[in-house]
């Protein structure tokens, strides 16, 4: 995947995310929404919500009944989301 494309799947993770702001998935789920948009595999999906975890847009859900890990959009992600950025 080239450097414009993993920008670009940031992006759809983001917007996916922020467009359903009142829940929480999980990485399965998000790939799933995004790879309709952006062919992409699981890993790759995963790295760019890893990123987005990282820099504040998304917070992690705990999942005390399990391992998953569960993403929502943050507020500074909805306001990113929204100036488009």
């Amino acid at each position: 995947m080239s450097n414009e494309q993993k920008e670009e799947l940031r992006r759809l993770c983001l917007r996916w995310l922020a467009e359903r702001a009142a829940l929480a998935f999980n990485s399965s789920s998000i790939h799933r929404g995004v790879a309709r948009d952006l062919a992409c595999t699981l890993p790759e999906a995963e790295a760019s919500l890893a990123l987005l975890l990282e820099i504040g847009w998304l917070k992690e859900i705990p999942n005390k009944l399990g391992a998953i890990r569960y993403y929502q959009v943050s507020a500074a992600g909805t306001l990113a989301y929204e100036r488009g950025e």
